[in-house]
């Protein structure tokens, strides 16, 4: 944009903004442990982010961490990414019917470092969360299309982010049981 004075500006447009290379950020995902989903309900609510409204919508779920040693491959070098799966109304059957074929795919891949369904409150599945391996976002949503799940539509939304190193302490990667999750 470069800098203008304030009488050459187009309406909408700051003055003085110049054009970063900054990365879209689609979501926020908060990772946690809480005692319960409403104690983790209680802290999310205290986000100064959701309290002025800056999100589209905000949900609350507990990940329930699998305790396959097939899907707890140690994180090693390269990049991990976060893969966000929310089901589609109404497809707690497909869920059911489709998950073998789904756990023996993840289990095939050797790149999942932690997965698990999503729940909520009442424990009824709603999603998938997945920390993997990958070459880029873009090859890890390639291979996330090939998840049986997503061939027989289950998910009305996935999401794939790159997964900073703080994103899951190396400690839940060793612990069962479930974390809340906040997206």
């Amino acid at each position: 944009l470069g800098r203008r004075r304030l009488s050459e500006s187009r309406p909408g447009v700051l003055v003085g903004m110049e054009p970063q290379a900054l990365p879209y950020v689609e979501a926020h995902l908060h990772l946690f442990r809480a005692d319960s989903l409403s104690d983790a309900a209680a802290w999310a609510s205290t986000d100064p982010f959701a309290a002025c409204g800056g999100y589209g919508k905000q949900s609350v779920h507990e990940w329930g961490m699998a305790e396959a040693a097939e899907l707890r491959v140690p994180r090693g070098g390269g990049t991990a990414f976060l893969v966000h799966c929310l089901d589609r109304d109404g497809a707690s059957e497909l869920r059911t019917e489709t998950r073998p074929r789904h756990l023996d795919w993840l289990k095939a891949s050797g790149r999942v470092h932690l997965a698990g369904p999503l729940r909520e409150g009442g424990g009824q599945p709603v999603g998938t969360l997945l920390l993997v391996s990958g070459d880029s976002a873009e090859e890890v949503r390639a291979w996330a299309g090939e998840d049986p799940y997503a061939a027989a539509g289950l998910f009305s939304e996935v999401r794939v982010s790159p997964a900073p190193e703080t994103a899951v302490p190396e400690t839940a990667a060793g612990e069962g049981g479930t974390v809340p999750l906040v997206a």
